[in-house]
């Protein structure tokens, strides 16, 4: 997958300059286009207050603008100074909706974005625009975690459950790692429903086993099929099947193993996902030690 265009979004905090960071580096890597992304908040009158006061907001607003101007344009500049070429897209409104329409404005392949957290706790605090961001976004979502990076990922792990979609995802993170990482894929599988009943039989009757290698029989094919198709193309690749539920199974294994990257691709056309992409994405990203690609695969 080649690059192109890359929005990021930009509110000046330290969570967005590791955004920008890791999107200088995927940037350069593909020779793209960075195109920082500013939502200036709205400065409407406030009710009710006297205009001694409205002139002192007025004055403080001011002052903020050409505080964020100035180092705006100082991202610019360090940007353009690697060779890069670097645009600016800052208007008035929501931060989620400017961005994502951004992204579709200049045909951009992939969002970068903060998140609010590093660790613990703060990994639930997702905020509220890479939240909406990735629900709405007709492209890739990039939510960066971790300290200030200028660099490709190097140890990714991608979730698959051998769907086109997965299959996009797998292709998409190798374009934002280093060249001949290796690729780590994990199935997370779970027990049919009423498989349960199983045990209520007895072993005699109706054994678990059978229930297990019934469905660990088919994703096995898949898997190899997978290991073998990417190893042709020369990538080192490994396919391992985890019992569990999907988002659980990705971040414990992201945190024991030190993984700096999870993959995972969402399903549904647009109208559809913003309502159904919690599932296994959004979870994903909110309890992910690191950063986390959401591909999104193509519109039913």
């Amino acid at each position: 997958m080649k690059l192109t265009k890359i929005v990021v979004g930009c509110d000046l905090s330290p969570s967005s300059d590791e955004a920008l960071e890791r999107a200088v580096a995927i940037a350069a890597h593909h020779q793209a286009v960075v195109i920082l992304v500013h939502a200036q908040a709205n400065d409407a009158p406030i009710a009710e207050v006297d205009n001694a006061m409205l002139e002192q907001i007025g004055e403080v607003s001011a002052a903020v603008r050409v505080e964020e101007a100035r180092q705006i344009a100082d991202r610019l500049k360090a940007i353009s100074a690697l060779g890069l070429q670097a645009e600016l897209v800052s208007r008035v409104g929501p931060a989620d909706e400017i961005i994502g329409n951004a992204a579709k404005e200049h045909g951009a392949e992939l969002i970068v974005l903060g998140s609010t957290g590093h660790t613990g706790l703060s990994r639930l605090l997702l905020g509220s625009v890479a939240a909406s961001t990735i629900r709405q976004s007709e492209c890739d979502v990039l939510v960066v975690r971790g300290a200030p990076r200028r660099a490709l990922f190097g140890k990714p792990l991608v979730a698959t459950d051998f769907s086109p979609a997965s299959e996009k995802a797998l292709g998409h993170a190798a374009a934002i790692c280093e060249v001949g990482a290796p690729l780590s894929v994990v199935h997370a599988w779970e027990l049919p429903a009423g498989s349960w009943g199983a045990s209520i039989l007895g072993q005699a009757r109706f054994p678990w086993n059978m229930v297990r290698d019934g469905v660990l029989a088919g994703v096995k094919a898949q898997a190899q099929k997978l290991e073998a198709h990417y190893a042709a193309l020369g990538h080192t690749i490994s396919v391992e099947l985890v019992q569990g539920a999907p988002a659980s199974v990705l971040t414990t294994a992201a945190e024991e193993r030190g993984h700096d990257l999870i993959a995972v691709g969402a399903h549904g056309h647009r109208g559809v996902r913003r309502l159904l992409l919690g599932s296994v994405a959004e979870s994903t990203v909110r309890g992910s030690p690191c950063s986390v690609l959401v591909v999104h695969g193509e519109a039913h």
